[in-house]
């Protein structure tokens, strides 16, 4: 359930849906790490990550940082993807209040619906459009932690892992994706 925090958002959407979940995905109990809290016990958002008012949004990449998780980006091929945020983390939409606390969507051929601005639309247009029917477009972190396609339809580059593959893209604002991780 969002904990909205101004009434103006009470129509906001969770921005990740499962849709084949069931066995083949798992809401994975994790901890933010603890660069995301001040010495005040604040939440300090990463700055490359992308944020929709003030926070993360669902769907961002995670990576697992030992015993906790991180905003996974493009920039940092050190981490490796763990999984898709379940929860809005931070700003108005925040789910945690003073908790650490999130979900991490994880599982191999689960798909799941995601929501502008949940994604990182640069690009995929493109990509969609160029893709061989019945063939998935790989989707990647982005710099920001947002899922993306590879910027000029290159092959990947070193340490960057697929996410998930694009399965649909019925319009600008929802895509359909096969999560890998």
């Amino acid at each position: 359930m969002l904990r909205i925090r101004n009434l103006k958002n009470k129509y906001q959407k969770r921005l990740i849906r499962p849709l084949y979940a069931q066995t083949q995905a798992t809401p994975y109990a994790a901890v933010l790490d603890p660069s995301f809290r001040d010495v005040s016990n604040n939440l300090v958002l990463p700055g490359a990550a992308f944020l929709y008012k003030g926070g993360l949004v669902p769907g961002t990449v995670m990576s697992n940082k030992g015993d906790n998780v991180t905003v996974a980006t493009g920039a940092d091929a050190a981490l490796r993807g763990f999984g898709l945020l379940a929860n809005f983390v931070g700003g108005e939409l925040d789910d945690l209040g003073d908790e650490n606390f999130v979900g991490v969507w994880r599982g191999p051929d689960a798909v799941f619906e995601i929501l502008a601005p949940g994604f990182d639309d640069t690009g995929l247009s493109v990509a969609w459009t160029a893709s061989t029917p019945g063939l998935p477009v790989p989707l990647y972190a982005g710099v920001d932690g947002r899922l993306t396609c590879q910027p000029g339809g290159g092959a990947p580059g070193t340490n960057r892992l697929i996410i998930a593959h694009l399965l649909e893209r019925p319009n600008q604002n929802r895509i359909i994706v096969d999560l890998r991780v």
